[in-house]
């Protein structure tokens, strides 16, 4: 059996993997003749983006360096509620894709998982949360 760590790092380890296919579906789409230039473009990464990427890829890296190496009841807390956040995040990001008035269908079914995964995420981290540390 997995121990919570154990889940804990696979289940944020999915969730970035997810974030960059849901990146990767974008420009994936260049194959099929579609214009994945942003309008307006300047050719500079926009520091919204600089944020958006250190928020799901760079932060789950420490969150999962923080799991393995720490087992404190507060941290165990704050990264309860910190998943409840992406959980938050994700839900809207499916939202916001399900009303979208150009649907992609591989993007909402993805987001989808993601969010499933999160949910899981969170409710490990609850869970986490109420087990005694050693």
């Amino acid at each position: 059996m997995i121990s919570s760590k154990g889940r804990l790092v696979i289940l944020w380890l999915l969730l970035v993997i997810g974030m960059i296919l849901h990146f990767n579906y974008h420009v994936g789409e260049i194959f099929y003749g579609i214009d994945v230039v942003r309008a307006n473009a300047t050719g500079e990464v926009p520091i919204g983006t600089v944020i958006i990427r250190t928020i799901f890829y760079h932060l789950p890296m420490i969150w999962i360096l923080v799991i393995i190496y720490t087992d404190k009841k507060i941290v165990r807390m704050v990264l309860l509620i910190i998943s409840a956040v992406y959980l938050l995040a994700h839900g809207a990001h499916l939202a916001e894709e399900l009303f979208a008035v150009e649907k992609d269908i591989s993007q909402t079914s993805l987001l989808a998982v993601v969010l499933l995964v999160s949910g899981m995420t969170s409710v490990e981290h609850y869970k986490y949360w109420k087990e005694i540390p050693r």
